[in-house]
């Protein structure tokens, strides 16, 4: 089966906005009667979001496919390891020897593989880091949000979301643009 990289895209993405969801709820257990009475919802606000905020334009480089490629594999392999982890806690939490210290050990590891994987990126392309930036930014929210293990508030974890759902329209922006760009260079239009 050969999927389109949106398809492939969509893959990805999906067990990580899973995780950041699930972090989501996991504070949502512990609202005050305030912050209830102040609640909004958070995947509506991500969508108004990445609505609102436009694709960064960047020049073309000789290295774009490169990056591309670089971010695409994380992607893959961020989400096979995050899928790894997700099927683990769900086995665990049927068996019922899933214990919350143990949820969120395994959800703190899988962070820092996060940071660790995305520093280990060796991105040529300012786009490719600024795409990286935005990854590392929404990990560094889902980070603070475990830490504090308490309920924060729904800006910093739809924060958090947004920057991943940027990251990625950034990035299938630019793989289009490079697709297009690589296409006329190979089947010039005649004039």
């Amino acid at each position: 089966v050969i999927l389109s990289f949106q398809d492939a895209n969509m893959k990805t993405a999906l067990p990580i906005i899973t995780l950041l969801c699930s972090s989501l709820i996991l504070s949502a257990c512990h609202k005050s009667p305030e912050q209830e009475a102040t609640k909004t919802d958070p995947q509506n606000k991500v969508e108004q979001q990445l609505d609102a905020t436009p694709i960064k334009e960047f020049p073309a480089t000789e290295h774009d496919a490169q990056d591309i490629e670089i971010l695409v594999n994380f992607n893959n392999q961020f989400s096979a390891l995050s899928d790894e982890m997700e099927n683990e806690i769900i086995k665990m939490q049927q068996d019922g020897s899933l214990t919350p210290e143990f949820e969120l050990s395994r959800r703190q590891d899988n962070i820092q593989s996060a940071f660790n994987m995305l520093k280990e990126l060796d991105l040529h392309t300012e786009q490719g880091r600024y795409i990286q930036g935005l990854l590392y930014s929404s990990w560094e929210a889902q980070q603070k949000q475990l830490k504090e293990n308490v309920s924060i508030e729904a800006k910093q974890s739809v924060q958090g979301m947004n920057e991943y759902m940027q990251a990625q329209k950034q990035l299938q922006h630019w793989k289009n643009q490079t697709e297009k760009t690589s296409y006329r260079l190979h089947y010039p239009q005649p004039d």
